[in-house]
């Protein structure tokens, strides 16, 4: 048994509980043995989650993968070339699209959807849902911290 703890700024509902407890179980499956000789063979080395094999992840993709960290990066907005698209997802991209003109590019997950909560009247979780099937559909993409350090590096 291990102990994973999640720091957050506030309460988690029962979906952050029920996503903790399917990343404890992926990681103690994928890990089982490496957990069981941490302290004895492997003599304290985290070093063993961060290896890449063609049987286990990483426990950085597997953090990835249930947790979506990618949705705090910012994003800006791709093409609708192809995709079908419901007419709320259409208002949503629209929104998203005038946001990006006025913070010139980039923007936050969370401004996008505080302008859409100021903007439709949807419940949140619906507008949380749209917004992820956008991403998910890579009409909102979001740009990696790589772009954006190369972006400010000064060439001489």
């Amino acid at each position: 048994m291990i102990w994973i703890t999640l720091i957050l700024s506030k309460i988690p509902t029962l979906f952050t509980r029920e996503i903790l407890k399917f990343f404890c179980e992926i990681f103690e499956g994928q890990y089982e043995n490496e957990i069981a000789n941490l302290y004895t063979k492997l003599q304290g080395d985290i070093s063993i989650f961060r290896k890449q094999s063609k049987s286990k992840q990483n426990v950085e993709d597997i953090i990835e993968d249930v947790f979506h960290l990618y949705l705090t990066l910012p994003f800006k907005i791709g093409s609708t070339k192809g995709k079908k698209l419901s007419s709320k997802s259409k208002k949503v991209y629209q929104i998203a699209k005038t946001l990006s003109h006025t913070t010139k590019g980039n923007y936050s997950l969370e401004r996008l959807f505080n302008e859409i909560v100021d903007s439709i009247k949807l419940d949140k979780e619906e507008i949380a849902e749209l917004i992820f099937e956008l991403v998910q559909n890579k009409v909102l993409l979001a740009v990696s911290l790589e772009k954006r350090k190369r972006k400010f590096i000064i060439h001489f």
